[in-house]
């Protein structure tokens, strides 16, 4: 046989030595690593499954808020809603009451100009009657001819005219 030769005997202690060195390698490395790796998968599936339950919580924790953002939007138009209802109601109050004062004061303001108005009447009244008096007692004190009534009358027109521009 030459330099290389292939004996059955070193075959098989070459294969009995890969047999040993793998069941070496198997108790003392792979298993370790297997138990490490099946750890790891463990650990993931547990990760998956917390984080699973954390969605699902945090998805109804979400559906919660919703509901309370939505109920305080409601609460809230509700109370603008009543807020402005009061406000008007306030504001059709005041314009009542304001209408109401100003039609007092219209009231009163017709009153006392009717009162100016009377008293003025019946000054001009009096004046007109003095006036009257005044000639009437000129007429009988004078000679009465017709030139000096129509003098007297005209008299008093004139007066009556001026107390009226007045």
């Amino acid at each position: 046989m030459g330099i290389v030769s292939i004996h059955p005997v070193s075959i098989a202690i070459t294969i009995a030595n890969v047999l040993i060195l793998f069941l070496i390698l198997k108790k003392f490395l792979f298993a370790p690593v297997d138990r490490i790796l099946e750890a790891r998968a463990k650990k993931i599936i547990e990760n998956k499954e917390v984080a699973e339950k954390n969605a699902e919580e945090a998805e109804a924790l979400k559906r919660k808020y919703d509901e309370k953002v939505t109920e305080i939007e409601e609460e809230e138009k509700r109370r603008l809603s009543e807020a402005n209802r009061k406000a008007s109601e306030e504001y059709d109050r005041i314009v009542e009451a304001a209408n109401t004062r100003a039609e007092q004061i219209l009231e009163d303001a017709g009153r006392k100009a009717d009162m100016v108005a009377a008293v003025r009447d019946a000054e001009q009244e009096r004046k007109i009657a003095d006036i009257v008096s005044a000639v009437a007692k000129k007429m009988v004190a004078a000679k009465s001819d017709a030139e000096t009534d129509k003098n007297l009358i005209e008299e008093f027109l004139s007066k009556a005219g001026e107390e009226d521009g007045r």
